[in-house]
């Protein structure tokens, strides 16, 4: 087993920029709840008011289904490598989802924690696990993201963008995973270092124990299978948070075209994963830029749409990050868990 990481201390600096970037949030949060209650958007409470249970119910089942599809894309990615309890790293995913409203990156450093101190992943291939996610997830979103920004609608042309930057994205990752995977990988790595000649601490840090463990994360792109498989995972995961908006717009008494709900929530997904102060306020505020930029009838009746979505999403992720807290233990989350 690796030793545990110890997480480095923030420098003062960087601490007040997450606490003043977090209080930024909650400011934009303020505002949208301002733009939802506004008096031209007193259809939309009235309709909120009166909402149909089994839109609400629906609403609920698609959050549920974000944080499932989102841990089962964790697990998968992993699976080659190593084999975590299914339902331990839906609880780990679950918890750190929820941690992703607070600032200084608590979800991720949950994450790392648990998976580094409990189950016994070496920090160097928690981050290149990470990093085979986050890849998946680039070429599977920012197609998306192109298609509906170029077209504004869902057609042949959306569907020809989408498709083909899509594919270009999947081949060039898994040619270039399969071509540097293993020790053919690892033999380029380290005839790069020799002709670089002076560059000593580079030779020495690519035959490192830390660099050939993160290496051996190229092996999670390398097999298309896998990579497609991961792919759908997120395809599935970006449908249910698309559909969130094109219920919650339906509930409000706001319809939303579905290609505009795609671009919508392609650009929530986005801002709360670059958010560096944790996502509260900022996703709600970039939805209503998005509006206007977009030129859509009544932009700020989307603060009301986003705010439900923050809502539904939050009464999710708390009653399943409670359940998972129960699950995992409170007191046992970072010990070493016993292996049979």
């Amino acid at each position: 087993m690796s030793t545990p990481a110890t997480p480095r201390k923030l420098s003062s600096t960087k601490v007040a920029v997450q606490v003043i970037g977090f209080l930024i949030g909650l400011a934009l949060l303020g505002w949208c709840v301002k733009q939802a209650f506004s008096p031209e958007n007193q259809k939309q409470l009235a309709a909120l008011r009166n909402a149909p249970v089994h839109l609400i119910a629906m609403l609920i089942g698609a959050n549920t289904t974000v944080l499932f599809f989102s841990g089962l894309s964790f697990f998968f990615a992993l699976r080659p490598l190593r084999k975590l309890n299914f339902w331990d790293l839906q609880a780990t995913n679950a918890i750190a989802t929820f941690l992703s409203y607070v600032p200084f990156k608590t979800g991720m450093l949950f994450r790392i924690l648990v998976h580094n101190r409990r189950d016994g992943v070496p920090v160097a291939l928690i981050g290149a696990w990470f990093g085979a996610v986050s890849i998946v997830m680039a070429i599977t979103l920012l197609p998306l993201f192109a298609a509906s920004l170029l077209t504004r609608e869902i057609n042949v042309k959306w569907i020809a963008i989408a498709l083909s930057l899509g594919l270009i994205g999947f081949a060039t990752v898994c040619l270039l995973a399969w071509y540097l995977h293993g020790t053919r990988g690892m033999a380029i790595m380290r005839a790069i270092t020799e002709k670089l000649g002076g560059w000593g601490w580079a030779r020495k840090l690519v035959r490192s124990t830390f660099v050939r463990t993160a290496h051996g994360g190229l092996d999670i792109l390398a097999s298309p299978r896998r990579v497609l498989l991961l792919v759908v995972l997120r395809l599935i995961d970006m449908a249910s948070q698309a559909l969130r908006f094109y219920l919650a717009g339906m509930i409000v008494g706001t319809p939303i075209a579905l290609d505009t709900c795609v671009l919508l929530a392609s650009m929530h997904f986005v801002v709360g994963v670059i958010s560096p102060a944790g996502t509260v306020g900022t996703r709600e505020a970039a939805i209503v830029g998005t509006a206007t930029m977009l030129g859509l009838e009544n932009p700020q009746a989307m603060a009301g749409v986003a705010l439900l979505v923050l809502a539904s999403e939050a009464v999710v992720n708390s009653i399943l990050a409670g359940v998972s807290v129960l699950r995992l233990g409170a007191h046992r989350m970072f010990v070493p868990r016993e292996r049979g």
